[in-house]
């Protein structure tokens, strides 16, 4: 295991390593992988051999699948975590399907609105999003919805040693209501000001403190 790489798993739509730049730049004393979105949905597996893994959103969900074969000493830092999308207090099953419907009927309309829930963000970092978000087929998009849908995770007896979550108090995607299915053993920062743009929080002071530390 490298103690000195950190592993990106990307959300819905997305591909982290479009913000490398600044990673490399925010995380220099770390060398840096990525998981782009459409490999969370492709493979069974996908714990990484880095010291840290961060995941953001969808790919928070796609990490908690494979809890069981986490090496202990490996630390996560899932950033807006999912255990269940479509729990109570959250997105409705019939809302995903609606925003299934329009990626497949509209892709790019959908997925602008899509990101203007996500939060404030400065016009060029919410259209470099929609533009990568615009290289998957509608139908690779529709497959991250359902499997949004269809996965959730029980943490019951799960053994849960090194993971850290971080919320945002503002993110309209995955809302607070995500909070209360994790147990309380599980480390939890809660941001108030931000949103559910990766990058607001690779900016901020709680993640590089959990990466440093």
């Amino acid at each position: 295991m490298n103690k000195s790489e950190i592993t990106w798993f990307s959300g819905w739509a997305s591909d982290v390593s479009v913000w490398e730049d600044e990673i490399y730049e925010r995380f220099p004393n770390f060398s840096h992988r990525f998981v782009d979105y459409f490999d969370l949905i492709s493979y069974d597996e996908i714990i990484p051999k880095s010291g840290i893994a961060i995941g953001w959103s969808m790919g928070t969900l796609a990490l908690l699948q494979n809890l069981d074969k986490k090496p202990l000493e490996q630390k996560w830092i899932l950033v807006c975590p999912i255990a269940d999308f479509c729990a109570e207090g959250c997105w409705s099953l019939s809302a995903v399907r609606a925003t299934r419907q329009g990626i497949l009927q509209n892709t790019k309309q959908t997925l602008m609105s899509f990101s203007a829930m996500m939060g404030d963000v400065q016009k060029e970092e919410r259209e470099k999003w929609v533009e990568n978000a615009m290289r998957y087929s509608p139908k690779q998009l529709a497959q991250g919805l359902d499997y949004l849908m269809q996965k959730k995770v029980d943490l019951t007896l799960k053994e849960t040693k090194n993971i850290e979550l971080i919320f945002g108090e503002k993110d309209k995607i995955v809302p607070l209501a995500q909070k209360k299915l994790f147990p309380e053993s599980i480390s939890a920062k809660v941001c108030e000001n931000l949103g559910h743009w990766l990058l607001d929080y690779a900016r901020t002071a709680p993640l590089s403190a959990l990466v440093a530390s």
